[in-house]
């Protein structure tokens, strides 16, 4: 099985008909059925269903396609880490993030970076903070943008000074609307949407505490925007993150009562690139704020107040700032 073979694989899995397949990669449609059915003698399982002229997916072959997508894109971000090393400051940061307000930092920093280093581009991928570090595992991700609690065993790590604030997304004319604030008290009898992630949701129910079994549970969701339309449609009553983009003409946020917050966390994965080096560098200059960068391996970063950064390395300190160069 090569690279070649995989391209032709998910090519076939996207049109799902091998004859437009064929004309997408330009070669002929009896060359790429060979190709497609030496990768299913290599794996010893069936990748396509032939039968009654039918060409789905197999359970095999949904497998496959992630995990090929996925070898794909590390070649291809492989492929440009290498040429990034012989040449100056380019090539493609990959962030993640979730949707979160502090994904605004983010973006403030993107654009600093990029008009001081316009051949770096970058690619964002949005998902959960267990997805992500996922993705961090493979070498897909250099950078994310993750809501505590999180596992930051493998990688270092900066705890952002602005938290998230939970707290209820529902439609505009929804009765709760009028509250300054929301008690768990005041959710019995609504459907109540959670989200997905096992360890926020710990949090969520030991805020409900007692009031929890008159809560009706409707289900989970992930993401935010998906999210709104279930809200809208069914007059739902989300328990969320502050949204950081938010419809209000249709939509009110109310934080919970007792106030209820989670950290941020920007991580990195240590084997970072040189440009990933100097965007870090970027930021210790432009955050502003009192940071520490933790590390399993003893490496801190300490950002002052005053926006410059200080790197902390055994009994060395050397002073970071915006021109300062990258080593």
């Amino acid at each position: 099985m090569n690279f070649r073979i995989l391209n032709y694989f998910l090519t076939v899995a996207h049109e799902k008909n091998i004859t437009k397949a064929a004309e997408v990669l330009h070669i002929t449609q009896p060359t790429l059925s060979r190709q497609l059915m030496q990768l299913e003698e290599d794996l010893g399982t069936k990748l396509f269903d032939r039968s009654q002229h039918k060409f789905a997916l197999t359970p095999s072959g949904q497998f496959l396609v992630q995990r090929a997508q996925e070898i794909l894109d590390m070649v291809e971000k492989t492929t440009l880490d290498i040429q990034d090393q012989e040449q100056n400051l380019s090539g493609s940061i990959a962030f993640g993030a979730g949707e979160y307000y502090a994904t605004q930092t983010l973006a403030q920093l993107i654009g600093a970076f990029q008009r001081q280093y316009p051949a770096v581009t970058f690619d964002l991928f949005t998902a959960t903070a267990d997805t992500l570090l996922e993705k961090m595992e493979k070498g897909l991700i250099d950078i994310a943008i993750l809501q505590a609690p999180v596992d930051t065993t493998n990688y270092d790590y900066i705890h952002l000074q602005k938290k998230e604030i939970w707290g209820i997304l529902m439609r505009k004319d929804a009765p709760l609307a009028t509250r300054k604030a929301i008690k768990a008290c005041e959710l019995c009898g609504l459907p109540v949407i959670l989200p997905v992630r096992l360890q926020v949701r710990s949090e969520i129910f030991n805020w409900l505490s007692g009031d929890i079994a008159k809560i009706h549970f409707v289900g989970n969701c992930n993401l935010l925007a998906n999210t709104a339309v279930l809200v809208e449609q069914n007059n739902y009553y989300a328990i969320t993150i502050r949204p950081p983009l938010m419809n209000e003409n249709r939509f009110v946020f109310r934080p919970l009562q007792p106030a209820l917050s989670g950290d941020i966390l920007l991580v990195w994965r240590r084997d970072m690139k040189r440009f990933v080096k100097c965007y870090l560098e970027l930021l210790t200059h432009n955050q502003g704020e009192s940071a520490k960068v933790q590390s399993a391996k003893g490496l801190h970063f300490a950002f002052s107040a005053c926006g410059f950064g200080r790197l902390l390395l055994l009994d060395e300190v050397v002073p970071l700032t915006a021109d300062t160069p990258c080593a």
